[in-house]
């Protein structure tokens, strides 16, 4: 479908409209989990509630950030008070990584050690700081409650917590793939991981797209051999969604299992060539509904920007380098341009960085990282079914890991474009 047709599609208006009302300042986004209290948020020192998202660690001051949501709070006063929204909260490494394998303060395992996973119950009390964040220095674990949520989230945090001891056993290849599967970076070789940045890597780190496609065919091809054309569908949604469930609803990810859903319920109905900047205008509009704070983040920008980029330029990119280079060259870099037509000046905005090399590393890199994400996933059966194969699993994902770095810290020493 040509532009022209598409500017008349209501859903591409649609999508088109909403960009410019919520980035150009006409309509302020709202958000729908504003934290309210009858307490003032700067006379806080304790709160009661559940964690709704995954730890995040910062790599400047080591302490982690989640999103909580409290019950109630109590103020320096004593006063309590019912409370709803969300608080960002800092916790300090120790606290969150104590039940992590490799970490020298493992022994301090039920002094002060919490498992902080979305869906736990925490009891934390500290001090509340500037812009409504919370800094944590003592946490209790409360459970995860009764209820089918509260054991499903349990078992979300049991099954992250043995995954990650899985990966710590493969070494540099684990921390890699952990990062890619789970969103997890605890593990991650920091110098690997500064590389990817400033390679332009960065989006292959950050769950998206590419790692959902991956699970979405692994999902398809299993169930077609197993299930069936018509019951193949079933499997690869459920597939896909406990994908979702176990790695967490970033942005990326959340456009990433919007766009699989509704390219699935497509094939479900039988429609064939579904135009795919129509499914993703579609998912733009869902997810700003469903998640309208996300809309302002860098993640969504992002991966809205570079997937449209690559839906409307790169196959007009392809028909020109395919006349100097072989399509297996040109097919990848034609769509590392187009996604770089869009994110280019999002990234030169919101950092002030741009890194031309990210172009060409996104073209070598990503098959690589395929590859290394499927024999990491056939790896990992291999290694719960029979566990002698795992120290063969991470000998032959260390030497795929191996190229990847060496590829990486290659590119990241190229020069990049900076705007003060």
């Amino acid at each position: 479908m040509v532009i022209g047709k598409r500017l008349k599609h209501p859903l591409f208006c649609a999508a088109i409209i909403s960009s410019v009302l919520a980035y150009g300042g006409i309509v302020p986004v709202k958000n729908r989990h504003a934290f309210a209290s009858l307490v003032p948020t700067l006379d806080i020192v304790s709160m009661h509630g559940t964690v709704v998202s995954n730890p995040v660690k910062s790599q400047k001051s080591g302490a982690y950030s989640i999103e909580f949501a409290p019950d109630f709070v109590v103020s320096k006063a004593g006063v309590k008070s019912s409370a709803r929204g969300r608080v960002a909260v800092f916790i300090d490494e120790k606290t969150v990584e104590a039940y992590f394998p490799g970490k020298l303060y493992s022994a301090s395992y039920g002094k002060g050690a919490v498992l902080c996973e979305s869906g736990a119950r925490l009891f934390l009390s500290g001090r509340a700081g500037k812009g409504g964040v919370f800094f944590v220095s003592k946490a209790k674990s409360l459970g995860w409650g009764q209820s089918i949520s509260g054991k499903l989230a349990r078992l979300r945090a049991l099954s992250r917590l043995q995954f990650r001891r899985l990966m710590y056993a493969w070494g540099g290849a684990g921390g890699l793939l952990l990062a890619l599967l789970s969103g997890s970076r605890e593990y991650t070789d920091s110098a690997v991981s500064d590389a990817f940045r400033n390679a332009g890597l960065s989006h292959i780190l950050a769950l998206s797209g590419m790692h959902l496609s991956l699970v979405s065919g692994i999902a398809l091809f299993a169930g077609m051999k197993i299930f069936g054309k018509t019951k193949s569908y079933i499997f690869q949604f459920c597939a896909v969604s406990l994908f979702v469930w176990f790695a967490g609803f970033s942005p990326s990810l959340l456009r990433a299992f919007l766009c699989s859903v509704l390219l699935l319920l497509c094939s479900v109905c039988g429609i064939a060539g579904a135009d795919t900047v129509l499914i993703l205008c579609a998912a733009f509009i869902l997810h700003v509904l469903i998640a309208p704070a996300h809309i302002l983040s860098a993640a969504f920008m992002l991966s809205y920007g570079a997937l449209l980029g690559i839906l409307l330029f790169s196959e007009t990119l392809n028909a020109f380098l395919i006349r100097a280079l072989p399509e297996k060259f040109s097919t990848p870099l034609s769509a590392s341009l187009g996604a770089q037509t869009l994110t280019a000046p999002v990234t030169l905005s919101l950092f002030g960085t741009f890194m031309p090399v990210g172009i060409v590393a996104t073209a070598l890199v990503s098959p690589l990282v395929t590859v290394f994400v499927y024999a990491g996933i056939v790896c990992i059966a291999l290694s719960l079914a029979l566990p002698f194969f795992a120290p063969l699993a991470g000998a032959v994902m260390n030497a795929i890991y191996g190229l990847i770095k060496l590829l990486v810290l290659f590119f990241a020493r190229a020069p990049y474009v900076h705007i003060a």
